[in-house]
């Protein structure tokens, strides 16, 4: 399966789901190994029936991925100025249409996922009172492809949450903010937000 390079990195944080949730600020790589095996046994024997059911697929990802984001802070950075120039109904609404993306992107990723690869884990080298940290793992493919991974994650009231990923040196949020500032200079960010909505919250 071919996957597209930036959902690598999300596609990541779903299956260290459980990890993430609860870890120090130096998860243990045999603890991070097992949770992504039981992760992706789990998914295996469901996947036929969330391709055939999307909406659950969606509910799913809502209750148990989306809360490792933080939704909040993602939203400013992909915006970039365009955040402090827009209102608080823009905000919102734009935040809740960029929910809805990561949802629907979630789940193709993550049904598209291989679990023929191999997942190395990096050290985390930050203090024990670190605040920010990068958790980094390459994924080595079956055809011999080697994919570095990162995730961005601070600390948001005593949780770890994740704010950005790579895939070498492309970023989440350098992406998604190069697409969203280009049609907002072509066309204004109402008419950014107005198609997010239109495509991922009118018809969810």
């Amino acid at each position: 399966m071919r996957w597209s390079r930036i959902l690598i990195p999300f596609v990541f944080v779903a299956v260290l789901a459980p990890s993430l949730a609860s870890a120090a600020p130096t998860p243990p790589k045999q603890l991070a190994k097992q949770t992504v095996e039981k992760v992706l046994d789990d998914l295996e024997g469901r996947r036929a029936e969330l391709r055939n059911n999307p909406q659950e697929l969606y509910a799913l990802i809502d209750r148990d991925l989306v809360p490792l984001l933080d939704l909040p802070y993602m939203s400013q950075l992909v915006l970039g100025r365009y955040w402090r120039q827009a209102s608080p109904d823009q905000r919102q609404r734009f935040q809740k249409a960029f929910k809805s993306m990561l949802i629907r992107t979630y789940g193709s990723a993550l049904l598209g996922f291989n679990d023929n690869v191999e997942i190395e884990y990096k050290p985390v080298r930050a203090p024990a009172d670190a605040e920010r940290v990068t958790f980094n793992a390459v994924i080595h493919s079956p055809n011999g492809q080697d994919t570095p991974v990162s995730l961005q994650l601070h600390q948001v009231q005593d949780e770890w949450k994740v704010y950005d990923g790579s895939v070498g040196n492309l970023s989440f949020v350098t992406n998604y903010r190069g697409q969203f500032n280009s049609e907002i200079r072509r066309n204004g960010l109402e008419s950014l937000i107005d198609q997010m909505e239109k495509r991922y919250v009118d018809n969810s």
